[in-house]
């Protein structure tokens, strides 16, 4: 097919058949992330009515960027017109491919529509007067933010105090697993023993 062709095939889709159908499938297949090609391919199937159109429709859905425009192309009688608008009409008018419901009820449309029509701000907690806060409300949050969860200490965490020499800590998590893991403890009773003996160098 030629570019020529190709051109007028877009500009005229109801010049679409079955002759030329298998060209547009070739370039499908050569291109295969040729947008405007897949949209005429599919417009062509749906035209000559062809059995592979749901498959070929399923297979060419992903590669098309706006499926809205897939959808426009498809399904023209489903999409609102606005007629020759200008730029200012544009702005305030909705976009060009909205399409109209179908009648059908789409429950997760419906939910998500109700949820953009409501005009509620968004709500904000109150906070908590500093006088109703405890005396020491800061230190705990402190505390608790730097003391570490016996759940969270493993041998890794240990083994990485002990490299950074944080000797204190090391022994307390190796104390810790100790007591977690007992059939670990010979091995961990030999850690707190070295650590010992490099605290005291």
């Amino acid at each position: 097919m030629n570019k020529e062709t190709f051109y007028n095939l877009i500009e005229n889709p109801a010049l679409l058949n079955s002759e030329t159908l298998p060209e547009l499938k070739k370039i499908t297949e050569e291109y295969s992330f040729f947008q405007v090609a897949w949209l005429l391919y599919l417009k062509n199937l749906q035209i000559a009515g062809h059995p592979d159109f749901d498959a070929e429709l399923k297979k060419a859905a992903p590669l098309v960027a706006d499926r809205k425009q897939l959808h426009r192309i498809l399904n023209p009688e489903s999409v609102k017109s606005y007629g020759n608008l200008n730029f200012e009409q544009q702005l305030n008018a909705p976009s060009e491919y909205m399409m109209e419901d179908s009648g059908e009820s789409h429950s997760g449309n419906n939910l998500i529509d109700k949820f953009l029509s409501e005009k509620s701000a968004p709500r904000k907690r109150g906070k908590t007067p500093k006088e109703d806060l405890p005396e020491n409300f800061d230190n705990e949050i402190v505390e608790k933010s730097v003391s570490e969860s016996d759940e969270l200490i493993t041998e890794t965490l240990a083994m990485l105090y002990f490299e950074q020499k944080k000797y204190d800590k090391a022994l307390e998590a190796f104390q810790k697993l100790s007591l977690k893991y007992p059939e670990k403890s010979v091995y961990f009773a030999s850690r707190i023993e070295e650590i010992e003996k490099l605290k005291n160098i």
